[in-house]
């Protein structure tokens, strides 16, 4: 008995030894040591992961930024970038960095290549094949057979809105999250899931709200999600089975797009779904694309519509010049009449710069020996971030970079261009770009067209408004209340 005991303890102390010596290793990685960063970071993830389940990530990395520089250690094995040349460097066509493991781990069925969806693709030319079938789909000539759509729900929630805040307040948040899900859901399946109709969220946001959550879980604490995966939580259920709903929403688009009659409205789907039978992709991975662009597309949109109207009404020589404008709106203005007005894209532009719906990092990584920026070797099992967040807010660039000032945009410099990220990167810039600024032109037009007394109410305040990021922005407090009733 005293030799097995002693033969475990020796174990034990071999292991930790073990695990010690290459967390040292690590720590004073010849190349990796070099890069300035907090001296806790060098030995442990733990930092960055609690700020991360605190919905912190993106504000703690840039407070890193603005202490270090523009390259700082965030973690053993993970940099940070505030450098656009660097940036160029990352996201440049054949770049020599792909993304990280870390967009695999997303769900427990999109594990590889040949299990995910786009969002999660590694392999840069299978990326680039499926991107174009999006693209093909997402161009504008495409998105603008479901402008009637669009226009038809923007007007319905709309009138809630202004209902909600004629009889004391309304919450945009909520109202603009059930607006772009039924657009979203009306470009994904067919068919809304009409919810601004039914003035209720459905399963599917539910599942969205809660698997976001989850996701962070699983990425940054993977044997907590391991206990939970399969318990019953209070009011949300077991958290795998919200994956696997994912699959079953998928499974409805990819039935509606192939029962779409010859000449109809295609779905975002049609072209990896064509009506000739000639079929690349397999039904389990469009399945998997429905659910990501659901994911990507109704919760943005509705955040930066959130925030744009928060930012209007909180700076009333904004809302007098974004409504002058719009007077000289024809009666129902279309998309392309919208997109001819400077002011209200200067406003949006600056929303999306400002309040980033999606303002955290994208993880890369490169081949080994590469140099980043031309300054740091870059061993190939390190991860590269940059996020949009840092470039948002470079003085430099963006003089007073926490002030909404759509005028900036007005006399917008090469680097303003270039260091504008809201949409990703430049070779993976977001698909469904296209759809969202239809949208966002139609919703801030009719909002302030049709509620110009409307005002922020008391509730909502800086602090309620604050963000907490958990990959998606959301405001601290859950909502943005106004008002257009007499004080």
């Amino acid at each position: 008995m005293e030799v097995l005991f002693q033969a475990v303890v020796t174990g034990i102390a071999l292991t930790v030894l073990g695990y010690t010596v290459s967390v040292l290793r690590l720590a004073f990685h010849p190349d990796l040591r070099k890069i300035p960063g907090p001296f806790v970071s060098r030995f442990t993830t733990w930092p960055l992961k609690i700020e991360v389940l605190r919905g912190h990530r993106t504000k703690y990395i840039h407070e890193l930024h603005r202490q270090y520089g523009p390259y700082v250690r965030i973690a053993p094995s993970e940099i940070s970038t505030s450098s656009i040349e660097a940036h160029r460097q990352i996201h440049r066509i054949s770049t020599e960095f792909i993304k990280a493991p870390w967009y695999q781990g997303q769900t427990p069925t999109q594990i590889d290549d040949n299990t995910c969806g786009v969002f999660g693709l590694r392999n840069q030319k299978v990326a680039s094949a499926r991107r174009r079938l999006f693209q093909q789909a997402g161009t504008k000539a495409a998105v603008v057979q479901w402008e009637p759509v669009v226009v038809g729900l923007v007007k319905a929630v709309i009138g809630k809105i202004k209902r909600d805040a004629s009889q004391g307040t309304a919450d945009v948040a909520k109202w603009f999250s059930l607006l772009t899900s039924d657009v979203l859901s009306s470009l994904a399946f067919g068919e809304p899931f009409r919810m601004v109709e039914n003035e209720t969220k459905s399963q599917l946001i539910h599942d969205i709200e809660s698997g976001m959550i989850f996701i962070g879980v699983r990425q940054e604490l993977p044997w907590l999600w391991y206990l939970i995966m399969y318990l019953p939580i209070p009011s949300i259920g077991r958290p795998n089975d919200i994956f696997k709903r994912f699959d079953v929403y998928g499974e409805t688009a990819v039935k509606n797009t192939k029962a779409a009659k010859p000449g109809s409205a295609k779905t975002l789907f049609s072209k990896m779904v064509p009506e000739d039978g000639t079929q690349k992709i397999p039904d389990s991975i469009v399945r998997h694309e429905t659910a990501n662009i659901i994911i990507a597309g109704s919760d943005t949109t509705a955040i930066a519509l959130t925030y744009l109207v928060y930012s209007v009404l909180k700076h009333p020589n904004i809302h007098q010049k974004l409504a002058a404008e719009l007077e000289t709106c024809s009666e129902d203005p279309s998309w392309e009449e919208l997109e001819s007005k400077p002011y209200i894209n200067n406003v949006i532009t600056e929303t999306l710069r400002l309040h980033a719906p999606v303002p955290s990092s994208l993880p890369r990584v490169a081949s080994e020996g590469t140099f980043l920026g031309g300054q740091y070797a870059i061993p190939g099992f390190a991860v590269v971030d940059t996020q949009a967040y840092t470039f948002h807010r470079d003085p430099r660039v963006f003089p007073n970079p926490e002030q909404f000032d759509p005028d900036r945009w007005s006399h917008a410099t090469p680097e303003m261009k270039e260091h504008f990220q809201a949409f990703g990167g430049t070779i993976r810039t977001c698909l469904g770009q296209n759809v969202a600024r239809m949208e966002l032109l139609h919703a801030t037009a009719l909002f302030f067209r049709e509620l110009p007394n409307a005002r922020l109410a008391d509730s909502t305040t800086a602090e309620s408004m604050d963000i907490i990021d958990f990959f998606v922005i959301k405001p601290k407090g859950g909502k943005c209340e106004i008002t257009t009733k007499d004080v």
